[in-house]
């Protein structure tokens, strides 16, 4: 159970995630949000394997990690016997090393020792097709409360409903953009945008061709054209990504 104060630092955690305005700003965010939930020295967000993104690591302190170091910890990484096997459930390094099991290791000499750390307890969320969200927090002592472990994990669905919505926010961004800059292939035309607001509004091809005054048809090929440029499989799914992209969340 969490108590009066841990439910408002809950709270507080999973407005911030939905709140966070665009994918560039998740990773830094989530560093914070980790932070309301898990007390700690060093709070860890790592990405891997996310279309669009590449794998990398954010520390919080910025510039806690020395360079030397952070080589360490993924020169090593492969001696955390957690590592990849926090799937739905926050686990710590003394939840399955003893302190002298742990010290023996060369990730603890070589990385987490030399920093102080004699802990750390992650979750693993998995994000679309091969992605993997690492939300981990380190400290100087050993084990961690109950109510962190269960603030970390009911953090789980609201990071992956807020990654939903910010990939569809960047999706749709490229598609309507009317930036020169922006990729030709992928960009909706003029007709295609107004073609997805009648969808988007409920309305059936024939009324849709009605209000444009084309033909049905016409309609047919456009919503072929914008599925494909949207990366989605049909009418429901396109309503979905525009829900998705104009969420905010929830309001408490």
């Amino acid at each position: 159970m969490l108590s009066r104060i841990e439910l408002h630092r809950y709270n507080q955690a999973v407005l911030a995630v939905h709140a966070t305005p665009s994918l560039a700003q998740f990773p830094g965010n989530l560093l914070h949000v980790l932070r309301l939930v898990v007390s700690g020295d060093i709070a860890v967000v790592d990405w891997s394997g996310v279309d669009g993104m590449a794998s990398s690591t954010a520390y919080d302190p910025r510039g806690a990690i020395p360079a030397e170091i952070n080589v360490a910890v993924h020169r090593y990484l492969h001696q955390n016997p957690l590592y990849r096997q926090r799937l739905g459930t926050p686990r710590s390094i003394s939840d399955v090393l003893s302190r002298r099991a742990w010290h023996r290791t060369e990730l603890y000499a070589e990385a987490y020792g030399r920093l102080g750390q004699q802990d750390g307890l992650g979750l693993d969320i998995p994000l679309a097709r091969n992605g993997l969200l690492t939300l981990n927090m380190t400290r100087s002592r050993r084990g961690f409360r109950d109510a962190e472990r269960l603030g970390l994990r009911l953090l789980e669905a609201h990071v992956q409903a807020s990654w939903q919505r910010l990939q569809a926010q960047e999706r749709l961004r490229a598609a309507v953009s009317t930036d020169d800059d922006a990729a030709a292939p992928a960009r909706l035309t003029v007709r295609e945008r107004e073609v997805l607001l009648w969808v988007a509004n409920g309305m059936r091809n024939q009324q849709i061709a009605t209000q444009l005054g084309i033909r049905p048809a016409t309609v047919k090929r456009h919503l072929e054209n914008l599925y494909a440029k949207l990366g989605v499989a049909g009418r429901a799914d396109a309503r979905l990504l525009l829900e998705r992209a104009s969420s905010v969340g929830p309001e408490g």
